[in-house]
């Protein structure tokens, strides 16, 4: 692993404003805008675990969704040195406008299924996250926007539930700053991430407990910050920020006791300990080798003609394909495909009311750079959004040949092809029959 210079100002991370004082991070290098993403929550009695893949998520049509719950305070009178509420609203508010950008998005696959969480970009290759949605990955998928990226733990620390996760591809966008002076109890904080799979969401609230300690998952852990800003499985990982946009802590867990507020984030100067050590010390570790490769539905790849670590990563590419456009997350679903010079906004009408199911993995094969795999599924669609010869059709039987390329350390569909020559889909109930000519998938508007 490569050491940062010190004390050097990455493209696209945003200038320290006069007076703020920043903490270095990965040898120098500057975290800016610190962000807390709630997600898995742990005390006694709480859970740590990233959102299950199989668990349903609500999705929003547009590439970035933020709903942003401004937190409870009581303001002095207005005078010309104390600003308003609303004008100290606003100005957070385009804190996390300048921010926004490098949170990004873990796609991780596992041997008993896998997860969803979230992290942020301190470098161009560099992630840092918490341990435990990393932890026991067999496919690390990052994915910033409509970009898709593989990646490999590169420092792991389950008992402080850190990681910092290194890409194959350079990340743009925000870069992260770790705060230099610690949090007060009453600050107000944003949490940044990806609950229960939707899309990227802004929740805030208010610090209200410092060095906190709980056992999480039989795991004693100390130095916790406490907060109130909602949040749910999926946002694990993701920065909490403070109102200058630096990060405090990563979102952890949250209670399942009943009780309100008790959220728990990783303190951001923990972190940064951790990552100090790693880059001192690189500690890689290795994916895990699962026995088989499970896509969409939980459909098995069969690997007879690819190894196993191609059948895997093709299985979590279709998986994460289709629940994305289930869950309304177009920008994933767009990321997982390698046509990215395609308009987006082509791309999401044309899956906009789609609800994929019953999928079946016929045959998977590979020829020199190239894997192909027969995928038989049903979809149900509103009418006029059918295929290109019966768009009317709200029920339609697929039986297609999804093609791979690999790319940035991934194998993402590079389009998609009627199996056997014929049309490739036939009305649900009619028996498999597929009538003539150009039923295109509405999941690929590349269809052939």
């Amino acid at each position: 692993m490569r050491r940062f210079p010190g004390h050097v100002h990455l493209p696209g991370a945003a200038q320290a404003a006069p007076g703020r004082r920043r903490l270095p991070l990965l040898g120098g290098l500057l975290l800016a805008g610190v962000m807390l993403v709630t997600g898995c929550g742990p005390q006694a009695g709480l859970s740590a675990t990233p959102e299950s893949s199989s668990a349903p998520s609500t999705g929003s049509s547009s590439p970035a969704s933020t709903t942003a719950a401004p937190a409870t305070t009581t303001a002095a009178a207005p005078s010309p040195e104390t600003p308003t509420a609303a004008t100290t609203t606003a100005a957070f508010e385009d804190v996390v406008q300048e921010v926004i950008s490098g949170v990004v998005r873990f796609e991780v696959a596992t041997c008993d299924g896998g997860g969803i969480g979230s992290g942020f970009v301190v470098a161009p290759h560099h992630v840092l996250t918490v341990a435990h949605v990393v932890d026991g990955g067999e496919v690390l998928r990052v994915v910033q926007g409509t970009t898709a990226t593989a990646a490999h733990v590169a420092g792991i620390d389950q008992a402080a539930d850190v990681a910092l996760v290194e890409t194959v591809a350079p990340l743009e966008g925000h870069f992260f700053e770790i705060a230099s002076e610690p949090p007060r109890v009453t600050d107000r904080i944003a949490v940044l991430g990806f609950p229960e799979g939707a899309p990227l969401t802004v929740t805030q609230g208010t610090v209200n407990g410092l060095d906190r300690k709980a056992v999480i998952e039989g795991i004693a852990r100390h130095s916790l910050i406490e907060h109130d800003a909602a949040s749910t499985g999926g946002s694990s990982g993701g920065p909490v920020i403070n109102t200058e946009g630096d990060v405090i802590g990563l979102h952890d867990a949250g209670p399942t006791n009943g009780r309100e507020g008790g959220n728990w984030a990783v303190s951001g100067r923990l972190a940064q300990d951790r990552v100090d050590a790693w880059l001192d010390t690189p500690q890689p570790v290795p994916p895990v080798e699962c026995p088989d490769a499970a896509g969409p539905g939980g459909a098995t790849v069969p690997e007879a003609a690819l190894d196993a670590a191609t059948a895997g990563h093709v299985a979590s590419t279709l998986e994460v394909y289709f629940r994305a456009i289930n869950n309304g997350d177009f920008t994933t679903a767009f990321a997982q495909r390698t046509a990215q010079d395609d308009s987006f906004e082509r791309f999401r009408d044309a899956v906009l009311t789609s609800q994929d199911h019953g999928f079946v993995v016929q045959e998977a094969r590979r020829s020199a750079d190239e894997v192909v795999v027969w995928l038989t599924f049903t979809s149900e669609q509103e009418a006029g959004a059918g295929p290109r010869d019966r768009p009317d059709e709200t029920c339609t039987e697929w039986s297609l040949d999804y093609t791979f390329h690999e790319v940035n350390g991934l194998w993402l569909i590079a389009g998609s092809a009627p199996h056997g020559g014929g049309s490739g889909s036939a009305p649900c109930g009619e028996d498999g029959a597929m009538p003539s000519p150009t039923g295109a998938p509405a999941e690929d508007p590349d269809g052939d």
